[in-house]
């Protein structure tokens, strides 16, 4: 909601950045799944803001790879298909990081599975209706997801006290949230379009 809200104004900094990247746009896309594997490596030593700040980097260089394509005219249905599978497969190692570095096995889980529904949703509704993401206003797409973690994990994880972990409330708000509205909201969309037509 919020990534295409304001895609408009983060665009043309990534078009800039773009024309002095001398890379093919697929080196960019697989550069931000090492920074991906780095940033896990970094939760799982439970090193939360240094692991956040590589998170960042590879969610910059993701964001940055459609933005190269686009101006050396490099665009293809293989370098999409790469990046959107790139996307999970970062998100998945950042998660398994901070599952391996916090112990809390069970946010995580949710926190996967909510986010591979959320996705699953928007894309197997493509199948049966049009689907694009400006008409798709709904909570938690994977920009947001994203900032939720990197922003927030650290913060949690310096607020923890003896009496009360931060990390864990933080960590089961972000499942419930991501499963019981952005999921849910997603489906119920579906739902209502295919009813309609």
């Amino acid at each position: 909601m919020l990534s295409a809200r304001y895609r408009h104004v983060f665009k043309p900094i990534f078009e800039r950045v773009a024309k002095y990247v001398g890379v093919h746009p697929n080196i960019v896309t697989l550069t931000s799944l090492a920074f991906a594997g780095l940033a896990a490596w970094y939760y799982a030593q439970a090193e939360w803001l240094i692991g956040s700040i590589v998170a960042a980097i590879a969610g910059i260089l993701d964001a940055l790879d459609g933005a190269v394509a686009r101006y050396w005219k490099r665009e293809s249905k293989w370098g999409a298909y790469l990046d959107a599978i790139t996307d999970r497969v970062v998100e998945a190692l950042i998660l398994f990081g901070v599952g391996w570095g916090s112990s809390y096995w069970a946010p995580v889980y949710i926190i996967m599975f909510a986010s591979i529904l959320i996705s699953y949703a928007k894309a197997r509704a493509a199948m049966e209706t049009h689907v694009d993401n400006i008409n798709w206003p709904d909570l938690f797409e994977r920009a947001e997801r994203l900032i939720l973690l990197i922003v927030g994990i650290p913060i949690a994880a310096a607020l923890r006290t003896p009496e009360i972990d931060t990390l864990y409330i933080y960590l089961w708000i972000l499942a419930l949230a991501y499963l019981c509205i952005g999921a849910t909201q997603r489906i119920l969309r579906v739902r209502k379009r295919l009813l309609e037509e």
